[in-house]
This record gives structure tokens, C-alpha cells and sequence, in this order.
């Protein structure tokens, strides 16, 4: 994953953002800026005892004086039935994996370097477009039921008759021996799965395989509206194979809150942007649960949320189902407008499932359960005090780090998503608190 500036730089995970599908703007800084000073006050406003518990927050790593433990993007990796489900194993844009068997405790997960290359032939591909490769996001492994690995990566590409740095998404393969309890170390990309190398695209990045009975899908962020206003919206496409999607056009499973102008929380920052991204499915009791990230990364404005469906595929003109509630403080901005109310933010202390001081800027999550069946929820951010600026203004992306927090699962089996009040699917998902 990487940031992409609409208007220019495109920065590795390395430097001051990482992450294909976020728009680092110009006009973001300023809340970059108060992100950080966010971060680093002494005096951060806090939500009243009354109103909120603080939530039961685990950092998953510890960070070593080399900057091991740090993991932008994780996501969980998908094992071969009959594989150890005792071990949980993440893998992200840090090219790294972090692995800790349950039950899961703070800092227990280990930290294993790994590489991403591009093969021989995928490489013919790019010269020939005239792109070079700048790094590669979102390395979101999978072992499908045969025990055979594969990987969803986005890669970052510029070109001299196209400036600005634009992202694909392309299969890879691994090219090393697993060691025992991880997953592969060594991997090549080898075959383009969407986007192009010669036409820029906004979009095509947070790629990652899912399952669904015996059909394989893959699961995307991609572009609809073109900047400044840019919308981004999650999609998901059927897979004949690993390598080769099905001649039919994705379907679209979530947008932005676009009509009349609703869900202020959305708004990338202080720009004209909107956009959702970094997907995830869980099946829950007949139900999807799709677990998504919206607003500024790099600031105290990202957060995830979840929306839910009776089906995979929504019905055509249907989308998943944000969980909305009505917003009687003003918090947002709108008295009594409906709003979003997230698994976890940092944005807003009156507002439902806040952060605090425990992470910054929550995004990038993932519910999985457990092998005593307890729900959890992965996801990464920064620690209030570790949340550089580096010389151009920005804050460094390559110091989040995974967290994880348990969820009450309430999810009825009589019940559906259609009919379910927006009170009554606030309760089917929530985070623990101490």
C-alpha cells in the first residue's frame, strides 16, 4: 500500500505515508499537523467517565531498536484447512509477518522480515509500458484449501509520460521454502490482475483473496469519481483462478455517503475527497460483516467501521449497510443528522467508540475469530507518543503499528440485515472495554 497524492508525490511505506489507496492532499496537512500535535499534548481532551469506557486496547508487538514490530496495513492471512488454527499470522505493506499462537496476549506476536520482487515476464510488461516499479503495498498473503500460497499486492508505478504515481494490483507467487509455522518469505509478482501499466488509474489497491463456499474472489478498492472530487469504492470480483478473474465486471459492495451531502465523517480531510477502503469479510452467523476504513490516514480522522449484508453479492443497486445512528450532540457538525458510528476512531471524544490516547488514527481492520470461537478485531495506528514528523510536514507511516481488541458478537440468526433497526445492528458488533 502507498499514499497517492492526487496532486504529485507518491510516498513508500518507508517514508511519510504508505498505503496505495490514501490521498495524501496538500490541504490535509493542516490536520496532519493537528494530528500530531493530537498525538504528542499532554492535554488530550479525553471522553467523560460517564459517557464512555475506555476500550480494551492490546498492542500486538514490541518494537525493537531497529523498528521491528511495526506493521503498516496488516491483515490477516487466510490458512489451508488443517493448518494450525491456533496460529494467527498478519502480513501488511511493512514487508514483514507477525505471528503469535492463542490465545493472544500484548506484544506476543513475533516479527519476521520478508521480500517482494517482480518475475521476469511481469517485468517484460512494465518496460514495454515504459513504467518503472517505485515499491509494492498491500502484501496480503493467502493459502488456498489446497495448500497452495498465493498473494494480492498492490504495486506503485510511474512513468515519464505520466508523473504521478498511480497503483495495479498484481498476483505473486512465493519463491522460498515456508519455515515451519509461518507463511513464505520470498515472493514475485507474475501476473497483472487490475489496472494497467500504461493508463493511470486512480484506485486498484487494498487487494486481498476471499473465499466463499468453493467460489475465489478478490477484493478491491477502486476509483468512480476522479479528483478533486475523488470517490474510491470497494468491489469485489469473481476469480476462475488465482491468477485470472471471470469475464464479468465486479460488483460494488460499498461507496462514500454522498446523498445530500451526508456523512460528514467521511470527508478525506478538509478536501472535496471521500473514499472508502481496506476491505475485509467475516462471515458471521449467515451474515457478511464487511470491516472498512474512511477518512484522512496519517491523522486522528481515520477509523473503521463495519457494514453488513444478508448476501456476499448484494442485490443489483444494493449495497452493505452501515451501522448509522443519529447524532443528538452535534458531535459532526449536523444536530440530529444520522452519521456513521465506527468500530473504532480517534476523530472525536463524544462520539462512540473513541480511542483516547490508546491509538491514533485506527484504521486498516480486520475481524477474525478465535479458536474459542472470541471475536477480535486487528488493526493498526500509532502510539500516542510515537507519532513523528518527518522534514516535509508529514507524519511517518512506517510507525504504525498492529493493535488488537476483542468484540461482543451478538449477531442473531433470526434476524436480517433488511430488517434490522440501526440500534439493533449497533449491538451485533462492539468493542470490549476494561
Amino acid at each position: 500500500m502507498k499514499s497517492v497524492n492526487p496532486y504529485g508525490n507518491t510516498k513508500s511505506e518507508s517514508g511519510a505515508g504508505s498505503c496505495a489507496r490514501r490521498l495524501v492532499f496538500v490541504a490535509a496537512l493542516a490536520t496532519v499537523s493537528s494530528a500530531s500535535a493530537f498525538a504528542q499534548s499532554s492535554s488530550i481532551t479525553k471522553v467523560p467517565e460517564s459517557s464512555s469506557a475506555r476500550l480494551a486496547i492490546e498492542p500486538l508487538t514490541v518494537i525493537g531498536p531497529k523498528g521491528s514490530g511495526y506493521l503498516a496495513d496488516p491483515m490477516p492471512v487466510h490458512l489451508a484447512p488443517g493448518s494450525d488454527s491456533r496460529v494467527q499470522i498478519m502480513s501488511g505493506t511493512t514487508h514483514a509477518i507477525i505471528d503469535c499462537t492463542y490465545p493472544i496476549s500484548p506484544g506476543c506476536f513475533s516479527w519476521t522480515p520478508l521480500s517482494v520482487a517482480v518475475g521476469g515476464d511481469l517485468q517484460s510488461k512494465i518496460d514495454a509500458a515504459g513504467a518503472t516499479v517505485t515499491n509494492f503495498q498491500n502484501v496480503d498473503l493467502f493459502q488456498d484449501d489446497s495448500g497452495k500460497w498465493h498473494a494480492a499486492v498492490t504495486i506503485d508505478v510511474i512513468s515519464k509520460s505520466h508523473p504521478q504515481h498511480w497503483t495495479v494490483v498484481a498476483h505473486a507467487h512465493p519463491t522460498q521454502l515456508v519455515e515451519s509455522g509461518l507463511a513464505p518469505l520470498g515472493w514475485s509478482a507474475d501476473t497483472l490482475l487490475s489496472g494497467s501499466f500504461s493508463d493511470p488509474a486512480a484506485g486498484n489497491y487494498d487487494a486481498k483473496y476471499y473465499e466463499d463456499g468453493r467460489q475465489l474472489y478478490l477484493l478491491y478498492v477502486k476509483n468512480y469519481v476522479p479528483e478533486p472530487k475523488l470517490r474510491n469504492e470497494i468491489v469485489i470480483q469473481p476469480m476462475t483462478s488465482p491468477t485470472q478473474p471471470a469475464s464479468v465486471e465486479p460488483t460494488v459492495l460499498l461507496t462514500p455517503g454522498d446523498k445530500d451531502g451526508g456523512l460528514v465523517s467521511e470527508w478525506y480531510a478538509n478536501t472535496q475527497a471521500k473514499l472508502v477502503e481496506a476491505p475485509n469479510i467475516a462471515r458471521i452467523n449467515g451474515k457478511y460483516a464487511l470491516i472498512y476504513s474512511t477518512g484522512a490516514y496519517l491523522t486522528s480522522g481515520y477509523k473503521a467501521g463495519v457494514a453488513w449484508s444478508d448476501t456476499l453479492l448484494p442485490a443489483p443497486g444494493h449495497h452493505y449497510r452501515k451501522v448509522l445512528q443519529p447524532d443528538v450532540l452535534g458531535v459532526w457538525g449536523t444536530l440530529g443528522g444520522l452519521e456513521v458510528r465506527y468500530l473504532v476512531q480517534s476523530q472525536k471524544p463524544r462520539w462512540p467508540n473513541f480511542t483516547d490516547d490508546q491509538v491514533i488514527g485506527p484504521g486498516v481492520a480486520a475481524a477474525v475469530q478465535s479458536p474459542t470461537s472470541v471475536w477480535w478485531l486487528y488493526f493498526n495506528g500509532f502510539a500516542s507518543n510515537d507519532m513523528p514528523v518527518g522534514n516535509n510536514g508529514q507524519v511517518e507511516g512506517s510507525h504504525r503499528r498492529p493493535y488488537g481488541l476483542q468484540l461482543r458478537e451478538a449477531v442473531p440468526l433470526d434476524e436480517t440485515v433488511a430488517n434490522a433497526s440501526d440500534a439493533e445492528l449497533a449491538t451485533w458488533l462492539q468493542p470490549k472495554t476494561n
